[in-house]
């Protein structure tokens, strides 16, 4: 679990570029008219963005984390 606290505190350094690649990406591929493959890079920029975008609700890298726990503890114990 350690490392999915990781990720979520550290949430701008992956998802930051996840969204510009995915983003360059499924520009390409809807310019060449495949459509799987635009979805595809579509689907990672959106999580990238929701993800940056909760980041920042959440008020940063100490509430991001915290607010997970509960929802984990909340939900799944």
């Amino acid at each position: 679990m350690d490392e999915v606290y990781f990720l979520i505190r550290y949430t701008p350094f992956w998802a930051v570029p996840l969204l510009l690649i995915g983003g360059e990406f499924a520009y390409l591929f809807w310019l060449r008219r495949k459509q799987k493959l635009t979805m595809l890079c579509l689907s990672f920029a959106s999580f990238g963005l929701v993800s940056l975008a909760y980041y920042f609700w959440a008020g940063g890298p100490e509430k991001s984390v915290k607010y997970f726990m509960q929802f984990v503890r909340y939900y799944f114990y």
